[in-house]
């Protein structure tokens, strides 16, 4: 049986893990962009710092104002993290190029060169940021302003090296988020966990209250049928007995005996809108009427068709009349054309008739009764499951027998029932 709690359980945790997960990758892409402003404000600061020095020497172009720019740039070398820094003026022309004179600096000036494209000096702040030897570099482009005008005349651009100190911190910082991310999640997930128990607990109630009401209505319609018809609820509760054990005998599915109880309840519901005149009528029916008869399984089609949980009953309701030889009503089905249900349910049907006492006959012995069905396999029923009947039918006719009265065999029957609907655990 299906343990609905563990499946609740496991895909509580499974989707804690892929929400995990995709917040894993979010928190991964908020800290990328964190860089990314964390480089948009490096250009910002770096440009900001040379901005008086360039527009001296920009306002006023002299050597001297050029090494005051250069001795600035040199210092920010020696004590910052840039590695290579150049200023353009406003024609684009390089005026200052400075860079570490480093070993291990120009051991990846080639990768810096791949890995970093030119910058298209069109006014706005840019950078880029590569990974190099497992080293973390970003280039920023950054325009430099007039101080006295809102142009621009010149731009700044340098390589940073992230230190190791900044990488460090930028990773503990989403491997933090992710793991408070990852922890809500979870405990979010387990918090749940005994609140939706609750609610399947109640529904399950609900639910098996439901199939409870609808099983009995049904047993009560087969019941009314059979008290109009002036049968018994015995004989409901054998047909239903007798087919489910052949239909658990030709391995049918759990969705078919469902179908099938059903159908072996309501099979002459159709009746209810027969005359008693012609239903009740103690001598041999007339041709006419025995036609309004047959009418019956239509009749019971009408009034299952729009209930939706009844309507897979309807096989058996329409077709149990219908015969393997195509000689049955109201269809003339034959062969494979004869739904499965309805091939079973007119064997049980059947063989409970002959070892059923009337008040116009009596009962025919087990032998008996299985001698008529055998010889009427291949013209009235299907050879294949009169041969599984056979197998089945003195221990299944032995039980039925033994059980005392019709309360015993109802609660035989629901022991049966139970078998097939249930409400998931």
């Amino acid at each position: 049986m299906i343990n609905i709690n563990k499946i609740i359980f496991r895909n509580l945790i499974l989707g804690g893990i892929t929400i995990s997960i995709l917040v894993g990758i979010t928190v991964h892409f908020v800290e990328h962009n964190r860089i990314n402003n964390y480089a948009e404000k490096l250009a910002f600061s770096e440009s900001t710092k040379y901005s008086e020095y360039y527009n001296n020497f920009y306002h006023n172009p002299s050597i001297s104002s050029l090494q005051t720019l250069r001795k600035i740039v040199q210092n920010t070398l020696d004590h910052d993290l840039f590695i290579s820094i150049e200023i353009y003026d406003d024609s684009l022309n390089r005026i200052i190029r400075e860079s570490l004179k480093d070993k291990d600096i120009n051991e990846i000036k080639h990768d810096l060169d791949s890995k970093f494209p030119e910058f298209i000096m069109a006014g706005e702040i840019a950078h880029k940021v590569a990974s190099i030897n497992g080293q973390l570099y970003i280039k920023v482009m950054s325009p430099i302003r007039d101080k006295n005008k809102d142009k621009i005349i010149g731009h700044f651009e340098g390589v940073y090296h992230v230190s190791n100190d900044k990488i460090v911190e930028i990773r503990n910082k989403a491997f933090l988020s992710v793991f408070q991310s990852v922890l809500i999640v979870l405990a979010t997930t387990f918090l749940l966990y005994p609140v939706i128990l609750q609610l399947k607990k109640k529904l399950s109630i609900r639910s098996y209250e439901l199939l409870d009401s609808n099983i009995n209505t049904i047993k009560s319609l087969g019941s009314a049928i059979a008290k109009r018809d002036s049968d018994t609820n015995s004989h409901n509760y054998r047909v239903t007995i007798y087919s489910v054990s052949l239909a658990e005998k030709s391995r049918l599915s759990k969705s078919q005996i469902q179908a099938l109880i059903k159908g072996a309840f309501l099979h002459d519901i159709g009746k209810i809108g027969i005359s008693d005149a012609i239903l009740l009528k103690p001598g041999k029916l007339t041709h006419d009427e025995f036609e309004i008869v047959k009418q019956h399984v239509v009749l019971g089609v009408e009034i299952l068709e729009n209930n939706k949980w009844l309507r897979d009953a309807i096989d058996v309701v329409l077709y149990h009349h219908e015969k393997f030889d195509g000689s049955g009503y109201i269809h003339g089905l034959k062969g494979k054309d004869i739904p499965v249900n309805a091939k079973i349910f007119a064997i049980a049907d059947v063989f409970d008739a002959l070892t059923s006492s009337r008040p116009y006959k009596k009962a025919f012995s087990l032998d008996k009764s299985l001698e008529i069905l055998k010889s009427d396999a291949g013209s009235h029923f299907e050879p294949q499951f009169i041969s599984k009947f056979e197998q089945i039918a003195k221990e299944l006719y032995i039980e039925i027998s033994n059980l005392e009265n019709e309360r015993v065999l109802n609660k035989h029957l629901d022991s049966l029932i139970s078998r097939y609907f249930t409400i998931l655990n």
